[in-house]
């Protein structure tokens, strides 16, 4: 690592993340989610108005998340809530085509904004209500397309079952902070299918939890002449 690099770490305060997106998206309820309040909002509450900023940590690092509400689109306030973003994630409603395609916007008014700025953040695409797949209104070709035309890390999950989101942020800040994203145990071998991209993952293994040790044809035939009356077959 050079000086230089030495000193940016020392100086970064904390990771920024903007979570942009139609209301009723789900932004606040991924926040939940990531920041372990078990990813539900108060209904009273009425939506977000303007943004929401909470703390939250991963690793060593300082994390602020910024909940921006639907409504700011064409809000003059929008360039504020972006300030000094380091992350911006466009989530939308897997059900709900409409924000899905009011995304087109969303991607133009933030690009215009950071277009003058010097830092770029990192942009993702999220794909809320994956656990609504049966009622899926937008098609992956389309989401696929949107991801790939507009550079995204592309990430599909639900902020109501938690899966996918904790990957998804710490993937990002992981990218953001230049440093290798640990795996997730089986949570996260699970979830590598919902990971939406352009290449074809290779499927994991089937495994039998109680065929998991590989033994050898000797160790093997010992096993068979001692349960003679159970047939092994290796495949």
């Amino acid at each position: 690592m050079s000086d230089t690099e030495e000193e940016d770490e020392s100086i970064r305060k904390f990771v920024k993340i903007t979570l942009v997106g139609e209301p009723a998206s789900g932004k606040s309820c991924l926040c939940s989610r990531y920041r372990g309040d078990g990813g539900v909002v108060g209904a009273a509450a009425g939506g977000t108005q303007g943004a929401e900023v909470s703390a939250a940590q991963w690793g060593g690092a300082a994390l602020r998340l910024c909940d921006v509400a639907g409504a700011a689109l064409h809000s003059d306030m929008l360039r504020n809530y972006l300030y000094d973003s380091d992350i911006v994630i466009f989530v939308y409603d897997l059900t709900n085509l409409q924000s899905f395609e009011k995304l087109t916007d969303w991607i133009k008014a933030v690009k215009d904004i950071f277009d003058v700025e010097a830092k770029k953040p990192l942009m993702a695409l999220f794909g809320n209500k994956s656990d609504l797949e049966h009622q899926r209104a937008v098609r992956l070709s389309c989401v696929q397309k949107f991801a790939s035309e507009h550079l995204l890390e592309n990430f599909k999950g639900s902020a109501r079952t938690g899966e996918m989101v904790n990957t998804a942020f710490t993937n990002l800040i992981a990218r953001v902070l230049g440093k290798k994203a640990p795996l997730e145990g089986a949570a996260y071998k699970k979830n590598q299918d919902n990971l939406v991209s352009d290449q074809i993952s290779t499927p994991p293994l089937m495994q039998d939890s109680e065929n998991s040790l590989i033994m050898s044809r000797k160790v093997l035939r010992k096993v068979q002449r001692k349960a003679s009356s159970s047939v092994c077959r290796i495949q």
